[in-house]
């Protein structure tokens, strides 16, 4: 490419630019600042072809590392984890929102784990073409050519062996080795992830399974707060809230670290961490409002916990911030709610002072926990792994009723 570039420089210039000369290459002397300003043109694009190479196999490493390894991952627009799964995650939305139930939850199933092997391809890649880059910057000579198709072709199999045979000279042997090394070192990477991966989802699955309503009914926060305060145990209460304020915790840190632990789903239908997040969270900002005294025990804790955990999970996943969400928390439902924390026997507040308290907790993480829901295209419930044979159809109308709102947004 260089020599074709010098040899247009040269039939460039006109022959009657120096008569008396016997050929083109004498004629050149006198004329020589062209060809001096066509080799400086030549330099100055290997040059700034080599840069880029270098700056695009440091962004694909940093990417690597700061998606793997660094649990404050930066969020900048230009990394290239962000864009492939805002684009992915967007596409698989919209096919699954579009296709028949079973088919469509089984590609919102098989994404996650698709998406971190198009991750690795992903990095790959964008190793191969910015050594190939580098290559042709330096100018390297490989299997006697300095074809840029050739040299693609060589990063790509040097990427994870290195092949000498066809490498002539130090340098290139040397760059060839760095290469292997950067390979390599991306594909120990994504392995040694995947182990602590399936570890946080494992813990977050399990204790899910724990979130049950004999009665096989849909989950709700007051029935969770009736289960575990029977006859009006209020220490019992609060020791469950203190075992989901330990769950919360967990689930804040392993998802805030690696986010697209999130887009993973529940084995069980009915089941999603996020709603049960939610079901949980508005189980303890319920009970700070309506319990006497909660306020400075284990439900407040949790509700600033859950709170949290909405809030930096939807930051870290980048839901949109766009529209107002439908909430449930309606007078009439506090009505409701309130008639069965009475029959509880727990010590209850004055109603009113207990409903403008609910109203201000809740709005700290009430819309931005909707938004997450509809994000994740989770079913809008939560229903117990005892009561899925008794509750079937009206699991199955949830998840199907997530997937046209996905459709429509």
């Amino acid at each position: 490419m260089r020599r074709a570039f010098e040899k247009s420089c040269l039939n460039a210039i006109p022959p009657s630019a120096v008569p008396g000369m016997r050929n083109r290459r004498e004629r050149l002397h006198p004329a020589g600042l062209l060809f001096k300003v066509c080799r400086v043109m030549t330099e100055l694009a290997r040059v700034v072809v080599t840069v880029g190479g270098v700056v695009l196999i440091v962004g694909v490493l940093s990417d690597a590392v700061a998606t793997l390894i660094v649990t404050q991952g930066s969020a900048s627009l230009w990394r290239p984890t962000r864009l492939f799964y805002a684009s992915t995650w967007r596409a698989t939305r919209a096919v699954a929102a579009r296709l028949p139930d079973r088919p469509g939850e089984y590609a919102l199933n098989v994404y996650p784990a698709l998406s971190l092997l198009g991750l690795l391809v992903l990095w790959l890649a964008g190793l191969m073409l910015g050594w190939s880059l580098v290559y042709w910057g330096l100018d390297q000579r490989l299997g006697g050519t300095r074809d840029f198709g050739t040299l693609v072709y060589y990063a790509g199999t040097s990427l994870v062996t290195p092949v000498f045979g066809s490498a002539h000279g130090g340098l290139v042997r040397m760059l060839t080795l760095l290469e292997t090394l950067t390979g390599l070192v991306t594909i120990a990477l994504m392995i040694s992830y995947l182990p602590a991966l399936y570890g946080a989802y494992s813990r977050r699955e399990a204790r899910l399974l724990t979130l049950d309503d004999p009665s096989g009914e849909r989950i709700t926060p007051v029935r969770v707060i009736a289960l575990n305060a029977p006859g009006g145990d209020v220490e019992m209460l609060y020791r469950s809230f203190a075992e989901w304020e330990m769950w919360t915790a967990d689930v804040l840190e392993s998802h805030v670290s690696y986010p697209m632990l999130a887009l993973f789903r529940s084995q069980h239908p009915g089941q999603s961490w996020v709603t049960a997040l939610g079901v949980i969270t508005d189980a303890a900002t319920l009970t700070s409002a309506c319990v006497e005294g909660a306020r400075n025990r284990e439900p407040y804790f949790l509700y600033r916990r859950g709170q949290r955990a909405v809030l930096e999970i939807s930051d870290r996943l980048h839901v949109p911030k766009a529209g107002t969400p439908v909430s449930w928390l309606i007078e009439a439902n506090f009505e409701i709610a309130w008639r069965l924390l009475v029959d509880t026997g727990l010590p209850l507040r004055e109603k009113a002072v207990a409903w403008a308290d609910l109203q201000s907790l809740r709005s700290a993480y009430g819309d931005d926990l909707e938004r997450l829901i509809e994000f994740l295209v989770a079913p809008h419930g939560f229903w117990g792994h005892s009561a899925q044979a008794t509750v079937a159809g009206e699991v199955a109308q949830a998840a199907s009723e997530a997937r046209k709102k996905a459709r429509a947004g």
